[in-house]
């Protein structure tokens, strides 16, 4: 097969993809996300929140956070829906934060605080919250997201335990030093 057969094809391949994404059909979502995984450079089209989320979503496993961050970007424009998806707006955070080296502060931080306004109990949104708080040195606030989070956590888990020594730590650590100004 010729190169631009080959490309061709690809390309139909991804805009069925599209297409069946479009329609909401679980197969489709795996076919966007192979599709991407495989390098494809075609966008969805503009309109498409779900379709960008996806592409966003591949760009995030792939480790490609300045891409996956302007995906997730392009979802919430094009999506009430997505836009008010607390799930949508952590990971969104996440990939900025990855991108600018893992630090939570500026826009990373105000969609947190986005997530946690559409739903206060948000596990991921209360457990980035508090590291947001952390990373900034306001311990007692990193120590209240992370209390807030821990019902949502199964007796007797691990990650129940390293939340608890986070929270254990924290509350050392704000009992040492006052709160930072903001």
């Amino acid at each position: 097969m010729s190169n631009a057969v080959a490309l061709g094809a690809r390309t139909r391949g991804l805009r069925v993809a599209w297409v069946a994404a479009a329609l909401g059909t679980a197969l489709s979502a795996v076919a966007v996300l192979v599709w991407l995984a495989a390098g494809a450079s075609v966008e969805p089209p503009a309109r498409d929140g779900r379709a960008w989320a996806l592409a966003a979503h591949a760009d995030a496993e792939a480790g490609r956070w300045v891409a996956a961050a302007a995906s997730y970007e392009k979802a919430v424009a094009a999506s009430r829906k997505i836009a008010a998806d607390p799930g949508v707006l952590c990971d969104w955070a996440d990939a900025l934060a990855m991108a600018q080296g893992g630090v939570l502060a500026g826009r990373p931080t105000e969609l947190i605080e986005r997530a946690l306004a559409l739903k206060p109990a948000h596990p991921k949104a209360l457990e980035m919250a508090g590291s947001a708080a952390y990373e900034r040195r306001d311990y007692a606030a990193a120590a209240s997201h992370w209390r807030r989070l821990l019902p949502q956590l199964a007796e007797g888990a691990e990650s129940r335990r390293a939340l608890q020594a986070a929270i254990s730590r924290a509350d050392m650590l704000a009992a040492a030093e006052p709160p930072p100004a903001r």
